[in-house]
């Protein structure tokens, strides 16, 4: 008999609340934000050898031979209609922290422009101190400690119109998905969103981003009708498939390798129903609930997204009692279309196994973030992805494979699992000529994480080791950029031919290399993209 449970806290409560800190839980350095994030930080790559490209790869050490000083920074501090924040400064630490505060990042000042007069400012200062600067709208997907670097945050552009008859919204890079999605509930119209409301629409349509939409309508980066950006020079572009084809190409995945963007417009998408939810079956029946998953996403229509995995759940008052401290294996269920429809879609999961709870329901785009319910904190993590192409034994041998493989790793810290499941528009053919990050060829995009504490500090072998065994000769090398760890860059997202492509963009748009950031084009590279 299936169990409702009306708590909305199965997989959030894996987290603390807004400003609190788990047992043992440290923040490297100075802390910045004390906050904690879930399952939306899960991200990494299994890569290929990298390509060189001729670009500087860290912030310091500019065009110029001398030694840079401080001086354009004090004037810039002055002239700013918005702010910059300096190492004497009270929120110094708050201001450069990223979501993943494993990463210390310590860039030479963040800069809260206030409009893209700010923006020409905060160029001309770096060029005069010999800086470099790079752009995180809301600290999502940072890598290093940007030394020499001028951090922007992009928070003052929060522009969001929407255009329903043309189904077009006009959004501020500094806007995140939760802020664009409560403004579309009730329309009836969707945007390629992902799971955590968090997350800058910026940072995820112009880095590819999967969104929960994707088996329907695509890559999130194919949606990009126009991009608005602050080029290298300190000039406004507005670039439209008409104007510049290549560079709004490379932007499609390249993002913020070619200049600060400030606005973009992204096409939404008719669906007035919407059904969805969690469903939680106990750790025991993971391998069988893995392999109903992937049967029924194999011949699944494309309106149909499952997000599915392994969690171990911590034992503390907000997780519902029967499943404190407990492993749980769950599905997360999103349907263009009614429940009426989605309910034979569904069936054979629901009887494949005992159902602890059910939270599936209809809902409107405004509550797409409750479906996996990713609290908004961040944390110490470190982070591993791998897109799965196939399995040699076969899906039910090879994703029981890795469920042993989680709770062989869970003694290591080994918190959270993942797969979701691709295909559908994901791999249309064809989707690359509009896109540098149009199509993904592969089944699944495994994404694994764990907390760090003091009493367990960072061994990505140990965790990640049994994971990465399990799937040998079953991934495909490649993966969204948005999904990249630490210290990769896009040769573990693009092959060859559109790496150079990138480059050739790069080159012609910003040839000192100024921009830079935690995506290079490959070593020796400052061709970045934006971080979210």
């Amino acid at each position: 008999m299936r169990r409702r449970v009306t708590t909305g806290c199965v997989l959030p409560c894996l987290y603390p609340k807004r400003g609190t800190l788990p047992p043992g839980a440290s923040v490297p350095s100075t802390p910045g934000r004390p906050r904690f994030q879930s399952r939306g930080w899960l991200r990494g790559g299994i890569g290929r050898d990298s390509a060189v490209y001729a670009f500087p790869t860290r912030c310091g050490g500019m065009m110029t031979p001398e030694s840079p000083s401080d001086r354009a920074l004090t004037d810039l501090a002055e002239a700013m209609d918005g702010r910059l924040v300096r190492a004497y400064d009270d929120d110094w630490d708050s201001a450069r922290a990223p979501w993943n505060l494993a990463i210390d990042q310590r860039p030479v000042a963040v800069a809260y422009p206030a409009g893209p007069e700010d923006l020409r400012r905060i160029l001309a200062a770096a060029r005069a101190d010999g800086h470099r600067v790079v752009v995180q709208p809301r600290g999502h997907g940072p890598s290093g400690d940007l030394a020499g670097c001028i951090l922007v945050r992009t928070s003052a552009f929060d522009e969001i119109v929407i255009d329903q008859k043309r189904r077009v919204a006009r959004v501020g890079s500094g806007v995140s998905w939760g802020a664009l999605l409560s403004r579309l509930d009730g329309s009836g119209l969707v945007a390629l969103a992902g799971s955590n409301p968090d997350v800058s629409v910026a940072g995820h349509v112009l880095g590819g981003g999967h969104s929960w939409f994707s088996r329907w309508r695509g890559i999130a980066a194919r949606s990009i009708r126009a991009v608005e950006l602050v080029d290298a020079g300190g000039e406004p572009r507005r670039v439209t498939a008409d104007s510049d084809p290549e560079l709004l190409w490379a932007l499609r995945g390249g993002g913020g390798l070619f200049g600060i963007v400030t606005t973009l417009e992204i096409d939404l998408y008719s669906a007035p129903d919407l059904f969805g939810g969690t469903i939680v079956f106990p750790a025991s029946a993971a391998g069988t609930v893995f392999g109903s998953v992937a049967a029924i996403m194999a011949d699944a229509p494309p309106e149909l997204s499952i997000f599915f995995g392994l969690t171990n759940l911590p034992d503390i008052e907000q997780v519902p009692a029967p499943l404190r401290g407990q492993t749980i294996a769950s599905a997360e269920v999103v349907f263009v279309g009614t429940a009426e429809d989605a309910a034979p879609l569904l069936a054979p999961l629901l009887a494949s196994a005992p159902v602890l709870a059910d939270e599936t329901r209809p809902f409107t785009i405004g509550h797409l973030a409750e479906v996996a319910a990713e609290p908004t904190e961040p944390a110490a993590t470190i982070e591993w992805t791998a897109a799965i192409t196939s399995f040699a034994g076969g899906d039910e041998a090879g994703l029981g494979a890795l469920a042993r493989a989680f709770q062989e790793a869970t003694p290591a810290g080994l918190t959270v699992l993942g797969l979701r499941a691709l295909g559908g528009a994901i791999a249309e053919q064809g989707a690359d000529a509009a896109a540098v990050a149009g199509r993904l060829d592969a089944r699944f995009l495994a994404f694994a994480g764990s907390f760090l504490t003091e009493q367990r500090p960072a061994d990505p072998e140990a965790v990640f080791g049994p994971l990465r065994r399990a799937l040998e000769g079953s991934t495909l090398g490649l993966t969204l950029p948005t999904f990249l760890t630490a210290g990769q860059d896009l040769t573990f997202s693009f092959p060859p031919e559109s790496l150079e492509r990138l480059a050739n963009v790069k080159r012609r748009l910003d040839p000192g290399g100024i921009f830079v950031g935690n995506r290079p084009l490959g070593p020796g590279a400052a061709a970045t993209t934006d971080t979210d």
